[in-house]
């Protein structure tokens, strides 16, 4: 009765529920998802920044006033003189002549966190594509696992009405009939735990969608093919990883930025100059006389007690740091890829064993569910036969699915 009234409520659920496609889910997580909002505004920053920096190397109006008490000439960056007192006011164009290349520098850092953001942007998409499939098909696998622990539980009441017949007429104990008692809740409660997946994993699935918790969803099953699996060339996925996967990239540019920073340190110790010009305003004594001027400004930091010496010799270290962790990144994806391909043949050969065995298991079920009816068993070997038939199928259902997310996982090691 409990039974057909969960699969009433699964049908009602599903006709008032919207159904999404796998293809569908991911592309709602990447055009809804906030990880993936937050990683397009970065990059949007990063776009502005280096907007920013091409700007600096051009020129700049400035304004410069206030009020002075003086005996003589006095107000820095202008050509302004007063004689006791007034109020000053010039407006000029400055314009950066030399910054020892910190200028060129600063400029090719914003490109390559323009970049660094653009590779942040694609990693979090493939992130995204990846749990999204990882909760899709965590939600399958459980809603075929509930399928056949409530296959399992219409055998076990079977096998149980019949016992409790038998136990009546003296044919079996008590103990064998709690034994298929036990059976029967354990199986029961693994439905519950079960019931409880499906409907976690579909509230995870909502929020990243971006859903509201209290639209009703269902999703839609598929099938797994496996030429897929079978077209792997993994020399050649290696090579790309190495080569134009996110993570060599952002290695790739780790090693740039450091060598931007010792640009950088480079420019601290040489001279910065900058020319203006411009137009001042003097107002004493409610007369106001205006003149052109302009001129070059030169600033040195002469000497700092090595201090700037010291940053750029660090900076350096940090170059030959930047190599050998791009190193370590090589090694490290070579190690992650090999072990994904091996994950890949593993599955590959358990999907042929899970297949045979779910054979060998169906096989023994039907027998062994004859000779107990016959009496020629008993019950405990009847249930030791229809745990087997349950495991194995829940295995062979699902080994397709969990060979599909090895393989998703594999390729999204070479983007």
């Amino acid at each position: 009765m409990k039974l057909r009234i969960f699969m009433i409520f699964t049908i009602s659920f599903s006709l008032f529920a919207r159904v999404i496609t796998i293809n569908e889910a991911i592309d709602l997580a990447i055009q809804n998802g906030e990880e993936n909002n937050i990683a397009n505004r970065e990059l949007i920053i990063s776009k502005k920044q280096l907007n920013s920096a091409f700007k600096t190397a051009l020129p700049n109006i400035f304004y410069t006033g206030g009020y002075l008490k003086t005996d003589g000439a006095f107000l820095e960056n202008t050509p302004i003189q007063t004689a006791k007192s007034g109020y000053i006011n010039f407006l000029g164009i400055s314009q950066p002549i030399f910054q020892g290349g910190s200028i060129a520098a600063k400029v090719k850092k914003a490109k390559i966190e323009e970049q660094k953001n653009t590779l942040a942007l694609l990693k979090q998409t493939r992130d995204t594509r990846l749990e999204v499939i990882s909760i899709y098909t965590g939600i399958i696998l459980a809603k075929n696992t509930l399928e056949v622990y409530n296959t399992s539980k219409m055998q076990l009441n079977e096998a149980l009405n019949f016992a409790k017949e038998n136990e009546r007429l003296g044919k079996i104990t008590n103990v064998e009939l709690l034994k298929a008692e036990y059976q029967l809740l354990d199986i029961e409660t693994s439905i519950l735990n079960i019931q409880n997946e499906i409907e976690i994993g579909l509230l995870t699935l909502k929020q990243k969608l971006n859903f509201s918790s209290s639209e009703e969803i269902d999703i839609e099953n598929f099938y797994v093919y496996r030429e897929a699996i079978d077209s792997i060339n993994y020399n050649i996925d290696l090579d790309e990883a190495l080569n134009n996967g996110i993570a060599a990239n952002f290695a790739k540019l780790h090693i740039q930025e450091a060598d931007v920073e010792k640009m950088i340190a480079r420019a601290e110790m040489l001279p910065q100059v900058k020319g203006f010009i411009g137009k001042e305003y003097v107002t004493e004594d409610h007369r106001t006389e205006n003149s052109w001027g302009g001129g070059v400004l030169v600033s040195w930091n002469i000497f700092q007690f090595g201090k700037d010496y010291d940053n750029y010799e660090a900076s350096k270290l940090n170059i030959e740091n930047s190599k050998s962790q791009e190193k370590i990144t090589h090694n490290n994806i070579e190690i992650n890829l090999k072990k994904a391909y091996l994950e890949l043949i593993r599955l590959n050969k358990l999907e042929i064993a899970y297949s045979k065995a779910f054979e060998q298991a169906n096989e023994n079920y039907k027998k062994d569910t004859l000779k107990f009816q016959k009496g020629m068993i008993t019950i405990l070997d009847f249930l030791k036969s229809q745990e087997m038939l349950t495991d194995s199928k829940i295995k062979y259902e699902n080994i397709r699915l969990i060979q599909y997310n090895a393989l998703e996982k594999y390729r999204s090691l070479l983007i």
